[in-house]
């Protein structure tokens, strides 16, 4: 009986071509490395032994490292932009979606930590002659401006800055999914845990809330 994990290499291999298949198994296998040590310290020595491949077969799909971590934190954004625009589809109040899109947000990064450690490295380190690193998150920071500007311009939201929720929501997103071994033995916890999860997302809208009422 084939494993699971057979099971989805044969989908894959189904669903896309071989060259297809190796390219995102790249990008999958370099996620893991850039995560876990940040673009200066991973190697594509390593990234090539993790997919079965030799180094010099990654420079087909991506000409640099440079060329291949763009590409990767261009998935990784792309792919939260298209789950929040399926999960906001037809809500129209401006409270319920931006709610969505947080809770949106935290499942994504549960779902994928990787991503989230990714992102936080890059924030507090951004890789080498990344000039313009900022836009990578361009549209998902922007739906969620536009989404305060529309509540405030309807009276649903106080009239604040829009930087303070960006900041305030998106990095206790980031914190929450990275820093389980970080608090010590007295309070360990396990963010993909479903009760923790409805526990973080009680909080984070009440946060938003007692940031965003109106007096």
């Amino acid at each position: 009986m084939p494993s699971n994990a057979s099971s989805q290499a044969d989908t894959l291999s189904r669903k896309f071509s071989k060259g297809e298949v190796t390219r995102r198994s790249i990008l999958k296998a370099a996620e893991a490395r850039f995560a876990d040590l940040g673009y200066d310290a991973a190697r594509l020595e390593t990234v090539a032994d993790d997919v079965g491949i030799k180094q010099a077969a990654i420079f087909y799909y991506f000409p640099s490292k440079r060329r291949l971590f763009d590409e990767l934190m261009q998935e990784i954004h792309h792919s939260l932009i298209n789950l929040t625009g399926m999960r906001l589809d037809g809500v129209s109040d401006a409270w319920e979606k931006l709610m969505l899109l947080v809770e949106t947000w935290l499942d994504f990064m549960i779902g994928r930590p990787t991503a989230a450690r990714l992102i936080l490295r890059n924030c507090a380190t951004p890789a080498v002659g990344d000039e313009g690193h900022e836009a990578y998150s361009d549209d998902a920071l922007q739906l969620l401006r536009s989404i305060i500007a529309e509540g405030i311009a309807a009276g649903r939201f106080a009239d604040v800055n829009s930087m303070y929720l960006v900041n305030l929501l998106s990095g206790s997103i980031l914190h929450y999914v990275c820093n389980p071994e970080q608090l010590g033995s007295e309070r360990p916890y396990r963010p993909d845990d479903p009760t923790e999860v409805a526990i973080f997302k009680s909080v984070l809208r009440k946060t938003a809330r007692a940031v965003l009422d109106v007096q």
